[in-house]
């Protein structure tokens, strides 16, 4: 039978031993309770609050509801002069401390394959000894080594670029960034000089009547020797993807990529015809979409901006802090916009990322053999470039003028006509090849190049951090995982969402929020397991290379350190630092037929020790955190999460913006649910869940009414706001927002959730028996 989570269960006494207690409030929390008693007789009328908060020193408060206000009565007054704060700020002072370190900026925004991670896991795995965890698992370490793809990166300017140069005239170069980048599907280091060719599209394809290596030896003055190929020991220069692309009257299929377009294809090519060297240039339909993607980039951005200064403008003269924090935000946001030209910039170059060819060198198909030994090998890899449309329309206009000497020599026709085109550059190459399918070749022998490229190993070893409370008695060879990745993304690049901004990502919320409160909860359960006789194996794991994948908790599941066969339960903590409007979302709760009725009891229990969270309950064991790759493996999951925001993978992601009260009662909440799994006589069963998920964003704008949550009257209309500007009058009723029907202030704020500041939302309403449509532009909470 499904286990049912009943409050019989032993574990259910370990609640008990806390009800005396105010255990989870920090002293701000208490102060923000008093205020909401205070206010306690506007509840009389029902009122819902849409858009009001508070914030002060970085201790972001709820927005104030008319059912919270409503709870301010006699008994949970009373409950609050019997709890004692000290043991909350204990556990805010821990988190704190934890917190201050992890998003210090001695870790560098701790990239899962940075030097600075190695330091988070030593503080991490100090922090387990103090609480008498168990870190002798690997040996004497707590680490397990995970081993992680990274893709090259370039190691220098100075062992990466092209130089070019013709007999009589300067050479020209280009160097790392600026104009150039290496690619990893080619040798991570390689120094050659060579002739270079232009070799159209790089195809050979005789059997579709089109080949760019046989138009190229065709124009090539000297011929090869017998068996060479015509790129023999030369650098070869050629376009990405192939002739008539979107055309689906092309020779090839027009609309969508034959084999003859991909990178693979193109350079085992270029190394069986002998060449040395491959210089890619990118396509005007690809550099097209990545301008589009940094002007989206950048839009956000604006949006941001003016949703900060929106915000701004609108504080209260006396709220200093808060205009101080909204500021630096601002600051940073601008910083990032006056990075706009140059990245359109670099877009226009149409360089190709590192990684975007592919990860690994590409070797040739053709097999050689060794005359010494006789065994034979596919031909290796050889440096690949990225080089930008400006420096390739340089280079074939410099073919053309040496095309244009050998002509005074002796001219013929076909060599005028290519000299002619190629003269005009690139474009109009392109432009040549793709109105008749014909590849189009140059003779320019003397055009001399050396190619460098150096690229760093494309792996890296990083680890999951492990600590283990032994379980006691008949239930000790049983495993409860509880983890939190303790990852971010560095210095930004890959995984950013600041577009053009080197700077340090110390990832407060995501997910030094989640580390430290694992960490508090740790040091809660060792405590509160000390008395009991049987209790399941506890083991906290702080995972690295989350951000790239979930390839820490994925590695642990495939190499756990305790079996998956009994490992019964895996509760996550990843991003529960911007508690905000009280909203706790719980995703899991249908993986275990009992998971959400102990939630909602836990919920409810935090009556008598703090408050209870406006819980939003997801069933789904599936999601983008540590707790999927635990569910796939078998094992039901709780994922605790406070919502998406927008300083999410930005350098603003600061430790002053956490809310440390939230963070003690979710230390709470959570670690009442391991006393609660680990002491349960009978496991949790597993259920299958529906792999739709849609992560919860926080509620970012605001519109500035009042609802009578009786009648969905509008009670009243802020001034200044949405509301205001868009027409709303006090009595209006409210039934529809977009396409949803209100029935309560929930639906209300659901409809808003998704929303962004500048958002134009459709407000259905009635007025003296009247229905109409409103238009309301929102604004920036």
């Amino acid at each position: 039978m499904p286990h049912t989570f009943s409050r019989n269960d032993p574990s259910h006494n370990l609640r008990k031993q806390m009800m005396t207690r105010r255990n989870t409030i920090s002293m701000f929390g208490n102060r923000l309770t008093q205020t909401i008693r205070q206010l306690g007789s506007l509840s009389r009328v029902g009122i819902a609050l849409l858009g009001i908060g508070f914030a002060a020193h970085g201790f972001h408060a709820e927005e104030v509801h008319a059912e919270e206000r409503a709870s301010g009565s006699d008994a949970a007054s009373e409950t609050e002069s019997n709890a004692d704060p000290n043991a909350a700020l204990l556990v805010a002072d821990s988190i704190a401390k934890d917190l201050r370190y992890l998003t210090s900026e001695e870790l560098a925004g701790r990239s899962a394959v940075g030097p600075e991670i190695l330091k988070a896991a030593e503080y991490i795995a100090d922090r387990y000894r103090e609480m008498g965890l168990e870190t002798r698992l690997y040996g004497d370490s707590p680490m397990q080594p995970v081993e992680m793809a990274t893709g090259s990166q370039p190691t220098s300017a100075e062992d990466n670029g092209l130089r070019w140069w013709m007999p009589g005239e300067e050479p020209s170069e280009i160097q790392l960034d600026d104009q150039f980048m290496p690619l990893a599907i080619g040798s991570t280091q390689g120094d050659v000089e060579a002739d270079i060719v232009w070799v159209g599209y790089g195809i050979q394809a005789p059997d579709l009547g089109y080949d760019d290596y046989a138009a190229v030896n065709e124009s090539q003055s000297v011929k090869t020797a017998d068996g060479e190929g015509s790129v023999e020991g030369k650098i070869v220069m050629m376009l990405r993807k192939e002739p008539g692309f979107a055309d689906p009257e092309s020779p090839f299929d027009g609309v969508k990529n034959t084999r003859h377009a991909f990178f693979d294809t193109k350079i085992s090519t270029a190394i069986d015809q002998g060449a040395v060297g491959v210089l890619f240039v990118n396509d005007p339909a690809s550099i097209e979409l990545g301008l589009k993607a940094v002007d989206n980039q950048y839009a956000a951005e604006d949006r941001r901006l003016n949703a900060l200064l929106a915000q701004r403008n609108a504080l209260p003269a006396e709220a200093t802090n808060l205009r101080s924090s909204l500021t630096e935000k601002i600051d940073q946001v601008q910083e990032m916009l006056g990075n706009r030209e140059r990245e359109r910039a670099r877009a226009n170059w149409g360089l190709l990322g590192v990684a975007e060819a592919g990860t690994r060198p590409r070797k040739g198909d053709e097999k050689i053999t060794d005359p010494h030994t006789g065994k034979s090998t596919r031909r290796p890899a050889i440096p690949v470039a990225s080089i930008s449309r400006e420096a390739a329309d340089r280079l074939l206009k410099q073919m053309a003028s040496i095309s244009a000497a050998d002509d005074d020599e002796g001219s013929n026709s076909d060599s005028e006509d290519s000299r002619t085109i190629f003269a005009k550059g690139l474009a109009a190459v392109e432009a040549a090849i793709d109105s008749d399918y014909k590849p189009r070749a140059i003779d320019s022998p003397g055009l001399r190049g050396r190619l460098k490229v150096g690229l760093t190993n494309a792996t890296a070893t990083s680890p999951n951090v492990i600590g283990v409370l032994e379980g006691k008695g008949k239930l000790a060879d049983e495993t409860v995982v509880i983890g939190a990745h303790y990852d971010h993304v560095g210095m930004g690049g890959i995984g950013s969402l600041a577009p053009g901004t080197i700077e340090i990502h110390n990832g407060a919320d995501d997910n030094a929020s989640g580390t430290a409160t694992m960490l508090a909860v740790a040091n809660r359960v060792v405590s509160e397991l000390s008395d009991q006789s049987d209790h399941r194996r506890i083991v906290f794991i702080a995972f690295t290379g989350e951000e790239r994948g979930l390839l820490g908790s994925k590695y642990y599941c495939s190499q756990p350190r305790f079996p998956m066969s009994k490992t019964v339960t895996m509760l996550n903590m990843d991003m529960v630092g911007r508690l905000r409007d009280n909203e706790l979302t719980v995703y899991g709760t249908g993986t275990s037929d009992g998971f959400e009725s102990l939630i909602q009891g836990l919920n409810s229990d935090m009556e008598q020790t703090s408050r209870p969270f406006k819980l939003n309950l997801v069933s789904t064991g599936y999601g983008p955190s540590d707790h999927a790759s635990f569910y796939e493996a078998g094992v039901p999951v709780l994922f605790f999460f406070t919502g998406l925001h927008s300083d999410y993978h930005r350098p603003s992601d600061d430790f002053e913006k956490l809310n440390l009260d939230g963070m003690t009662r979710i230390t709470d909440i959570v670690s009442q649910a391991a006393n609660r799994v680990a002491t349960m006589e009978q496991r949790p069963s597993y259920t299958q869940t529906n792999k739709d998920f849609q992560i919860r964003r926080q509620l970012s704008v605001v519109l500035g009414i009042r609802l009578d949550p009786e009648t969905n009257s509008v009670a009243a209309v802020m001034d200044p706001s949405a509301a205001k500007q868009g027409g709303i009058q006090v009595g209006d009723q409210l039934i529809k927002a977009g396409d949803r029907t209100i029935r309560s202030t929930n639906d209300l704020r659901e409809e808003l959730r998704p929303k962004s500041p500048g958002d134009s939302l459709r407000l259905t309403i009635q007025r003296d028996g009247n229905e109409m449509d409103l238009d309301v532009r929102l604004r920036a909470r």
